[in-house]
Parts: C-alpha cells; structure tokens; sequence
C-alpha cells in the first residue's frame, strides 16, 4: 500500500511541475490538457478525488494550478503528522 502512495504521489509532483513549467498558475493563463501534455485520464480524474481536492481547477475546459489551495492542502497534512 505504501509504494502504491508514493507512485501516486511522484505522479502529482510530476503534473504539478508539469503545470509550473507551462506557466498554468492561474485562471488567465489556464490551459486544455493537450497544451499542458497531459494524459486523458487526467479529465477522468478531475471528476473524482482530484478534482475535489481543488489544486488543479478547471475553467472553461482549461486547467490552472492554485498554489494557494497546494499551500493549504501542504499544510492541512503537516497539521495531521502526514507528510507531502
């Protein structure tokens, strides 16, 4: 169970970079998945947990990174004893 967490994660680290990289860090600059290089199962992912967690937001079938919501979420786990 603890290696299938850890490949999940190095995943998100990989799309948040993925999002820095391209400049997607805010609505005005929101991209479709095909400019970002994302994979399909991104949009299917967004419907479930990810999307809920709010650090990737979608706008007009455009994606952005929120830092502040990747901020709180970072917090949020520390203030559990869980790390990032």
């Amino acid at each position: 169970m603890f290696r299938r967490r850890e490949e999940i994660r190095e995943r998100l680290l990989r799309v948040i970079e993925r999002f820095r990289q391209k400049g997607a860090t805010s609505p005005e600059k929101a991209m479709t998945t095909e400019e970002l290089g994302l994979p399909p199962r991104f949009r299917e992912a967004m419907k479930g947990r990810l999307g809920q967690v709010g650090i990737f937001v979608e706008v007009n079938g455009k994606y952005y990174l929120s830092e502040e919501r990747l901020r709180e979420v970072k917090e949020w786990l520390a203030s559990r004893g869980r790390p990032w």
